[in-house]
């Protein structure tokens, strides 16, 4: 179970390519676009062991090149707050890049800074229907009082099936610390709203499983 609660607590630290998904992408909102991720992820054996997050994002068109946004999560009794800044530095027809960095605040108790990370997410689009992700950065982490620092790492594929699906895979992980892997279909209804079917497992310890169901919302 402390496994589990560990591996969803990462979940809520990084904003995804959308919803729950860890590894990002290297796009941003367009200007005054923004966006609202909320999603459910429960153990598969033990639907007790759970954790909720909702998301929002937003670019301004006074800032266009960045997006502002912020998680809250829930899990194992802790609510967290995280937020979270990406800076495009490259759009191409093919290839974009931007730098994200994120703190992470426990509001339960009275340590409350809980690390912070910096990622490099790169996204090459070779055909209209295929985007590869690949992520690159540094966390900060206080793991039972113990300061971390770790290099972290992902690889993303989402492939456009029909107008309406998008089926998606992931795996990711930490220098020394968790690696786990993610894939599910999107579901696209209409152009504001996507549902997100997804399951997880770890890839070290007991190997913990998870299914998590989402939602984004765009406007």
């Amino acid at each position: 179970t402390l496994a589990f609660l560990l591996i969803i607590a990462l979940l809520s630290k990084a904003h995804a390519a959308g919803g729950a998904y860890v590894v990002d992408d290297g796009a941003i909102n367009a200007p005054g676009e923004c966006n609202v991720d909320a999603w459910f992820t429960a153990n598969r054996h033990d639907g007790s062991t759970h954790s909720e997050t909702l998301s929002p994002a937003c670019t301004f068109s006074g800032l266009p090149s960045v997006q502002w946004g912020a998680a809250l999560s829930r899990a194992g009794g802790e609510t967290q707050a995280n937020p979270q800044l990406k800076a495009q530095v490259l759009s191409h027809s093919s290839v974009q890049i931007a730098v994200s960095a994120g703190a992470h605040l426990t509001l339960d108790r009275r340590h409350e800074f809980d690390g912070a990370d910096l990622n490099v997410p790169l996204t090459w689009q070779p055909v209209q229907a295929l985007r590869l992700n690949l992520n690159a950065g540094w966390t900060h982490a206080y793991d039972d009082g113990e300061q971390n620092h770790r290099l972290t790492w992902g690889t993303g594929v989402e492939y456009q099936t029909a107008q309406w699906l998008t089926l998606i895979a992931e795996r990711y992980g930490q220098q020394g610390g968790d690696q786990a892997w993610q894939a599910g279909p999107r579901v696209h209804l209409g152009e504001l709203l996507d549902v997100d079917l997804v399951v997880g497992r770890s890839l070290i310890g007991e190997r913990d499983q998870w299914l998590t169901t989402g939602a984004t919302l765009r406007f």
